[in-house]
């Protein structure tokens, strides 16, 4: 299309220059067609008439043909992967060795390219029931969590009626995070909606089936069952049928983690998340509407189906066997159990904050979850039984040397082990078999009060405890009135020989 700079040039060069048609053109890098088209019309070309112009395309024949086969080609892209689309490039090729295509690749871009506009899908507005959706989605953030930057994974849900969100961060995404993020979700709103609209993601689904058929991982069903709610899935590649929640994701990392959040703890992190949502709810306003998204939720709260009287089980469960040295291993940690248990296969449940080993349904042992890798978490209780047999290790076991044991038991043992030998290992071992019975925090006071003496044998901590405990004994008191003043006043009744006779049956 010539612009006016051009029709004033071919103006000037003709009029002013005396140039010929072949000469402006090939000056102006245009065809002699278009000079003469120009010279021969006298005006220029306004906008309204290039657009009179030059509004309507017009196909030749040629491109008319393949029109149709380009079109069924987009259409079915549509149904597909988006890496393994149709290019224009491909479909140039496959329309000269197929359909034997006389036209330019350049022209065919810009017809595939108007093609694909006019496929574009078309989104209806929505109004949802209170009460009947939420939307769900993960997203990413960085924090500052003590001083170190961290990429963190956010659990995202909002309701579709009231857009009232709820976000809380995990240091993964793995499917005992997703399942905690509805527990406290629906705890947070206050209730559970009749549905939930879902991505295909792993942790919820296991196989895409036809259509919007899913098979689902088990964990989600148990959770689908407690909370009483249908899943919903996305067309595969449909993202923006869950738009809003995805909306949110955006929302929420480019305004609660804009300057980057600096936080000593993952708690910490969410209680200022959850104050986020609730200012963010009195001062948005529910789209099209004159409420709040507060107020829009306090009403949504009425539809929501009630909580069940227990909270779901938010973990993953699997099988361990425990080793040689009453350890248990679960993602690269190892985690101790009492050492009765080696050699047996027992459960556990990995929690987001804890892992929970069971046997025959008994709780057996429960660690703090670490998200370090390769390391070593024990409880010395676990090992006492061990070490009654084996007293020597003590010295060196390593629940012995974990920072949750005071300091004063490493000392105590160490004073002990100097005045008797292997048989103040085997004296310290029986003190602390003793927390069982009275704490440990008595026993500590115990070790302490002892150390202030400088006698570390097992008799006077023994004799300590027992004044220890004996003080929290409370002893009830007589009455003033039937309390005797003398022991005379004690009258005791005279035992009789003849009743002895009685039950012996007079032998």
């Amino acid at each position: 299309m010539i612009n006016m700079a051009q029709f004033y040039n071919i103006k000037f060069m003709k009029e002013v220059e005396g140039l010929s048609q072949r000469q402006i053109a090939k000056k102006l890098g245009i065809s002699r067609n278009t000079v003469s088209k120009y010279l021969k019309q006298g005006e220029p070309p306004t906008t309204i008439h290039r657009k009179k112009v030059y509004g309507k395309a017009k196909y030749s024949e040629e491109t008319e043909r393949i029109l149709p086969i380009i079109d069924k080609w987009l259409e079915d892209d549509l149904k597909r992967w988006g890496k393994q689309r149709h290019t224009a490039a491909r479909m140039y090729e496959r329309l000269v060795a197929e359909y034997e295509f006389k036209g330019s690749e350049s022209n065919l871009r810009k017809i595939v390219a108007k093609r694909k506009k006019k496929l574009q899908e078309v989104f209806i507005p929505l109004d949802f029931q209170l009460g009947h959706q939420f939307q769900f989605d993960w997203g990413e953030a960085d924090i500052i969590l003590q001083g170190r930057k961290q990429r963190i994974f956010l659990f995202c849900m909002q309701l579709s009626a009231s857009r009232m969100r709820f976000v809380r961060a995990y240091l993964h995404e793995k499917q005992e995070a997703f399942l905690d993020g509805f527990v406290h979700a629906f705890q947070f709103f206050g209730g559970v909606p009749t549905e939930g609209l879902f991505d295909n993601l792993k942790t919820a689904v296991q196989k895409n089936l036809q259509g919007r058929d899913r098979l689902e991982q088990e964990a989600f069903l148990a959770l689908q069952a407690h909370y009483l709610f249908k899943a919903e899935f996305c067309n595969v590649r449909a993202g923006n049928e869950k738009g809003r929640v995805e909306g949110t994701v955006g929302y929420v990392r480019r305004n609660a983690f804009v300057p980057l959040p600096e936080v000593q703890s993952m708690e910490e992190l969410n209680n200022y998340l959850l104050n986020w949502c609730m200012e963010e709810s009195e001062r948005r306003k529910v789209p099209h509407r004159k409420e709040t998204v507060l107020q829009m939720w306090h009403k949504e709260k009425e539809h929501l189906h009630p909580l069940p009287a227990n909270k779901f089980e938010a973990c993953k469960l699997v099988s361990c066997q425990v080793n040689k040295t009453s350890l248990i291993t679960v993602e690269t940690n190892q985690y101790s159990v009492p050492c009765r248990y080696v050699g047996q296969a027992v459960w556990v449940k990995i929690f987001v904050d804890q892992v929970i080993v069971v046997a025959q349904n008994q709780v057996i042992a429960q660690h703090p979850r670490s998200y370090e890798r390769n390391q070593m978490i024990t409880v010395l209780d676990h090992y006492l039984e061990a070490l009654l047999k084996k007293p020597r290790a003590i010295r060196d076991a390593h629940a012995f040397q974990s920072s949750d044991i005071p300091d004063v038991f490493r000392r105590f043992h160490h004073k002990m082990r100097e005045e008797e030998g292997a048989n103040g290992d085997r004296k310290f071992i029986r003190l602390l078999l003793l927390h069982r019975e009275i704490g440990m925090e008595n026993l500590t006071k115990a070790l302490i009060q002892a150390e202030k003496t400088q006698v570390y044998r097992y008799e006077v901590v023994h004799e300590l405890i027992q004044r220890l405990t004996n003080n929290d004994v409370t002893i009830d008191k007589l009455p003033i009135e039937n309390t005797p003043l003398s022991l005379l006043d004690y009258k005791i009744q005279k035992s009789s020989i003849s009743q002895y006779g009685q039950l012996t049956g007079g032998q």
